[in-house]
């Protein structure tokens, strides 16, 4: 019989984290682990609202291509051709994640109520960014103006985001110092020293575990592998240059408040990177000092100074449509045609506190847009009620276990991307009625 093999070998460097598979032989109490450049390559941009839009004035009543701008799309038309809303979208059994359920809004993981122990997956736009690793300075910038991040490893880890424009900028065009390189350098070797000691224990325990196990094993060495390539092209892109700064750095702006202000200069900072190709994947969680106007329990005065702040993300939003599709790249295509620029939320509302029925805007990336999809009828025809009668309390239908997922539209991103996938979190397939340009 084989003993048990009661240990955990554990590597983290520079954002680089590896853990042995767990193995039959393993003990219960042992925590399962879980190129060249292209012309006009395509590009993730993915923004998260913790407090979603008030639905009355957000979703559309009509579906199809012939919708009646709603007053929160309206501000969007000028591009409405480049977009498409998309209404009846859920997580599965995330129903009373409420706000924890931040942290599944790009990876879909189950997170049915606070009690619920997460045990979070990949979020979109670091699968995304997996597929393309290497060709860019960085495989991902994970940004915030708020707190916190919507990032997460294959291991389910939150990666920790970068909330000062400024520290964007520097990371984008400021050369580091020759000692800078030189610890740079002398991390990723000591990273690579690392693989070297784990791989040598996962080798010596390939001697004493079973069959099963070692078909694991094997799928550990491919990890391995991938991890040693990430650390070669970390190395190879420390001495190249970064482009030329366009001017001085943004001045970061300090204390709560001014969502707009903040969100614009970190969409300046996210058109560097992608017009620099210095990545071309991005997340950022945003707008999120308005808790309590979220909250109105339809007060008057609350509820029209929420509808505004969720009016200023909007025009933001397309500001940031309207500068990438004025960005010619090659052939007589612009930047958004190659850039999928997402915004969605963990809420329907923050009044509601309903994790179903979620707010989704999607533009540019080479899709037909200029339309809405729905895929829960009787939500529109409530909305449409409760637009007709405000007063009127029209609750709205309760998404049921047969409802679309809205890791089908992250699929659909991922296979625009060309990324051969059949499968993503909780999607059931790809989503119905988007089609490619």
């Amino acid at each position: 019989m084989n003993a048990p093999i009661n240990r955990r070998t554990f590597l983290r460097t520079t954002g680089i984290s590896l853990a042995l598979p767990f193995l039959e032989s393993m003990t219960k109490a042992i925590a399962t682990a879980a190129a060249p450049a292209v012309a006009n390559p395509r590009r993730l941009v993915a923004i998260g609202t913790p407090f979603g839009f008030d639905p009355q004035v957000f979703v559309p009543t009509t579906a199809g291509r012939d919708y009646a701008l709603t007053p929160h799309l309206q501000h969007l038309k000028a591009v409405r051709d480049d977009f498409t809303i998309i209404s009846g979208l859920s997580h599965p059994n995330t129903g009373g994640g409420g706000h924890k359920a931040e942290a599944v809004m790009l990876t879909g993981a189950p997170y049915p109520d606070y009690s619920y122990n997460l045990k979070n997956t990949i979020s979109l736009d670091q699968e995304f960014a997996t597929h393309f690793r290497g060709q860019t300075r960085y495989d991902s910038l994970v940004l915030t103006t708020y707190n916190g991040s919507l990032s997460y490893t294959g291991n389910g880890v939150n990666i920790p985001a970068v909330d000062r424009p400024s520290q964007v900028f520097a990371k984008l065009f400021l050369a580091s110092t020759p000692a800078q390189q030189t610890e740079e350098l002398r991390k990723i070797g000591t990273g690579r020293s690392m693989l070297d000691f784990v791989g040598d224990q996962a080798k010596r325990l390939g001697k004493r575990v079973t069959a099963a196990d070692r078909a694991r094993l094997d799928e550990y060495f491919e990890s391995v592998r991938d991890v040693e390539r990430q650390l070669q092209m970390s190395g190879e892109w420390v001495n190249r240059p970064k482009p030329k700064a366009p001017g001085a750095a943004p001045a970061d702006i300090a204390g709560p408040g001014q969502q707009q202000k903040k969100l614009q200069l970190m969409f300046d900072m996210i058109y560097l990177a992608l017009v620099t190709d210095s990545t071309r994947a991005i997340t950022i969680k945003t707008f999120g000092d308005h808790h309590d106007l979220s909250h109105h329990g339809k007060e008057p005065k609350k509820l029209e100074a929420c509808r505004q702040v969720e009016v200023e993300l909007l025009q933001a939003y397309g500001g940031l449509l309207t500068k990438l599709k004025a960005a010619q790249e090659g052939s007589g295509s612009n930047m958004l045609d190659r850039t999928m620029v997402l915004i969605t939320s963990n809420l329907k509302d923050g009044n509601s506190h309903s994790t179903a029925n979620l707010p989704v805007l999607l533009a540019g990336g080479g899709f037909k847009h200029g339309q809405h999809l729905t895929f829960n009828q009787p939500y529109i025809e409530s909305i449409a009620a409760a637009v007709k009668e405000p007063d009127t309390k029209t609750p709205a239908p309760v998404v049921g276990a047969g409802s679309t997922p809205l890791c089908n539209l992250y699929l659909s991103m991922l296979q625009r991307a060309g990324i051969a996938s059949d499968r993503f979190s909780s999607s059931s397939g790809t989503l119905t009625g988007l089609e490619l340009a």
